[in-house]
């Protein structure tokens, strides 16, 4: 079995001697961000666009990246030249570190970069959606707060559902783990607030708008019931199609034409 290196403050160490003390905020008091970024045959994917998003976060919530972006650029690359798989996850985690009273932030996070093999899901096979009445805290940072989501999984199961779709005040926002588009008479929308900005969103809206109408605005559960197709974007999934949501079934179960080509638009983005 190939041994997998990680990453802990200024060390590359085998993925089983990677320890942290129990004093770090991060699992005393779920203090802490991460992001998620894929390498394919060496090549971080938008790099750019996921050190943007995990400094903002870092600043909204008071805590000291301890190296500067080429710094990061140069770690990220030993990762990946140390873990030499052609899919690779890279998640990055910055945490309160470690707290003098279990409460109050260290003056230096810890950071952490996890590097593993992954495999895509299947493009064409949509996915089911469970609804989900939730607002997350903070949306605009990648928070390590995932409690409500885990917590539901069991009923998520229940029903075979892959994902949530939350909604709120009568809105949908996001999924747990990616960003929503809904597809109404051959036109592409999505939510513009409450939510996460996903990299792969933005790269896909920058794309679309050459080809089809995109519109960033509030989107209710009704719509998105009555919506002709569904899709999810991440980086872990890229594009993905809905097949359902609870009992709401889109395209008798299969992808549909939009979430196919927009499969495609992302594909050339990433080359």
């Amino acid at each position: 079995m190939t041994t997998e290196f990680y990453y802990l403050n200024g060390q590359f160490l085998p993925s089983e001697e990677t320890k942290i003390q129990v004093s770090d905020l991060g699992l005393l008091r779920g203090y802490g961000i991460f992001d998620f970024f894929r390498s394919i045959n060496g090549k971080p994917i938008f790099l750019n666009d996921h050190l943007d998003r995990f400094e903002n976060s870092a600043q909204i919530l008071g805590l000291k990246i301890p190296d500067r972006r080429e710094k990061l650029k140069e770690i990220i690359n030993e990762l990946i030249r140390l873990n030499p798989y052609r899919l690779l996850g890279i998640k990055m985690i910055l945490t309160g570190g470690f707290s003098p009273d279990g409460y109050t932030p260290a003056l230096e996070s810890n950071l952490i970069m996890i590097a593993r093999p992954f495999i895509f899901k299947d493009p064409l096979k949509a996915i089911k959606l469970m609804s989900l009445e939730y607002q997350r805290e903070i949306p605009e940072v990648k928070t390590l707060n995932y409690t409500i989501p885990i917590k539901m999984l069991p009923s998520m199961h229940a029903i075979g559902a892959s994902d949530f779709i939350y909604h709120y005040n009568g809105l949908i926002t996001e999924s747990s783990r990616s960003n929503i588009f809904i597809v109404k008479n051959k036109k592409l929308f999505t939510p513009k607030s409450g939510f996460l900005a996903g990299v792969t969103r933005k790269h896909l809206i920058q794309a679309c708008k050459r080809i089809i109408e995109v519109e960033e605005r509030d989107i209710t559960l009704k719509e998105t019931l009555n919506a002709d197709e569904v899709i999810s974007t991440s980086s872990t999934q890229r594009v993905l199609a809905i097949s359902q949501i609870d009992a709401r079934v889109y395209n008798e179960g299969s992808i549909g034409p939009i979430a196919k080509k927009l499969q495609e638009i992302l594909l050339q983005e990433e080359h």
